[in-house]
């Protein structure tokens, strides 16, 4: 029996209405048509995959509520009249509909629609709940090579079910007895004790309060922008510049920062990380862990990437250090927030952490995920996104920018959401501090 996760339960408040519910996507966009009858196929395998599962009550108290397969699916979205290129994104927002929910087994929805120049857009969005970013991947690949899919265990009833509850809930009161008794050990006064000594303070991003620019009110909604390289281009900047791909997929997020007003120069700006620790076997939802770094803010004339560089690979390898020892996540016990009900969880002040925002790299995209019925995708995008935020929900995160790089051979897409309504106010600004960044490493972009 498979449990849910505690990030699985997290996306799972999110559409119980604590916050705004969270959805992955993927956009492939094919220079060539792509016929009907190919992704009917292709939805009919995904819905045979991991991706079919819904959200089952445990039937005893504490317990967690378990993942269990799902019979249903939603039907392939096929747009029947062509739409213009420069509505793809506009399309693409249109498929996170709050129809697609983990409770009812309709978590998922592969979309399509021709383009007016003779290629084809696809969409797959999936609750984050159900999926995240590299369930995605791992789900379309096996659906779209024909290799077997894996399901979810077989579901246990009756008194085996009643069981499984029962010893799930025993392991989750005594997680949860542990943490508070440790905190409250650690409360406790001991003279002979000694404080840690306290580091010198992380220099913070400027936060002065915005005095100009246009008045922002409630109909702002996340600017959004998707733009396209060239990769060998994109390559070649990062290895000129003493950089990977990822340190300079950061290092112009940190200049768009800067060029924002977010962060002055000499500022640090932390960025999370998300680090995969999916198995080949795996069938969690969510399998992703978070890396902090702290990047400086410097000149639009610094443009030497090794310093990037090599904040990454100490915090990756500080990461992989922990990991391997063991040491359980700090803050409040996962068991007991599981087990608070949504109204309490809700008055539970949220830290802020100080990070700027998400920066997610999904890597090199293999060749069965890229290419549908023997066509291959121009370029591919990915991103995660809140659906109907608002600009006080944006600014209660204190957060920037959120932003995924997907690479294919030939193309590197960066898709860009903005969390903050005052610097970012609209998808031309957005654009315009993008554009400026990416051109300091001499770097154009098509916009989608």
């Amino acid at each position: 029996m498979t449990r849910i996760g505690f990030a699985d339960h997290l996306f799972l408040r999110m559409h119980h209405g604590i916050g705004f519910p969270v959805y992955n996507q993927f956009l492939w966009w094919f220079d060539e048509s792509i016929q009907r009858e190919d992704l009917e196929n292709l939805r009919d395998n995904l819905s045979d995959g991991l991706l079919a599962r819904r959200v089952d009550a445990s039937a005893v108290p504490t317990a967690r509520e378990r993942w269990v397969n799902s019979a249903v699916s939603h039907p392939l979205d096929f747009h029947e009249h062509s739409i213009d290129p420069s509505k793809v994104r506009d399309w693409a927002d249109g498929r996170l509909d709050s129809d697609i929910d983990p409770e009812t087994g309709l978590g998922w929805r592969l979309a399509a629609a021709p383009l007016a120049d003779g290629g084809t857009v696809l969409s797959l969005t999936a609750s984050h709940m159900v999926a995240d970013g590299g369930a995605l991947v791992s789900a379309f690949r096996s659906a779209n090579s024909g290799t077997d899919q894996r399901r979810l265990d077989p579901t246990a009833h009756g008194l085996a079910a009643i069981g499984s509850d029962v010893k799930d809930a025993a392991g989750q009161l005594l997680s949860a007895a542990g943490w508070l008794l440790n905190t409250a050990v650690s409360a406790l006064p001991v003279p002979a004790r000694s404080a840690p000594a306290s580091g010198a303070p992380r220099v913070r991003p400027n936060r002065s309060d915005v005095t100009t620019g246009p008045a922002v009110g409630s109909e702002w909604t996340s600017p959004h922008l998707v733009a396209e390289l060239d990769a060998p281009t994109w390559r070649s900047a990062a290895e000129k510049w003493g950089g990977t791909s990822n340190s300079l997929f950061i290092a112009v997020l940190t200049a768009a920062s800067g060029a924002a007003g977010r962060a002055s120069i000499g500022d640090t700006v932390q960025w999370s990380l998300p680090v995969s620790d999916r198995t080949d076997t795996d069938t969690r939802s969510n399998a992703t862990k978070i890396v902090k770094i702290d990047v400086p803010v410097t000149e639009a004339t610094a443009l030497d990437l090794s310093p990037v560089r090599a904040i990454c690979k100490s915090a990756f390898g500080a990461f992989a250090a922990k990991q391997a020892a063991g040491h359980a996540p700090v803050g409040i016990s996962q068991a007991l927030v599981q087990m608070l009900p949504d109204a309490v969880v809700a008055r539970i002040p949220q830290p802020r952490d100080g990070a700027e925002g998400l920066a997610s790299n999904l890597g090199v995209l293999p060749d069965d995920f890229t290419t549908v019925a023997g066509v291959r995708a121009r370029a591919v995008s990915g991103r995660a996104t809140f659906v109907g935020a608002d600009a006080e929900f944006a600014r209660s995160l204190d957060g920037g920018l959120t932003a995924w790089v997907c690479e294919t051979d030939t193309s590197v897409t960066v898709t860009v959401h903005a969390m903050d309504p005052d610097r970012f106010p609209d998808d031309r600004a957005l654009r315009d501090h993008m554009s400026t960044a990416l051109e300091r490493w001499d770097l154009s972009a098509r916009f989608w």
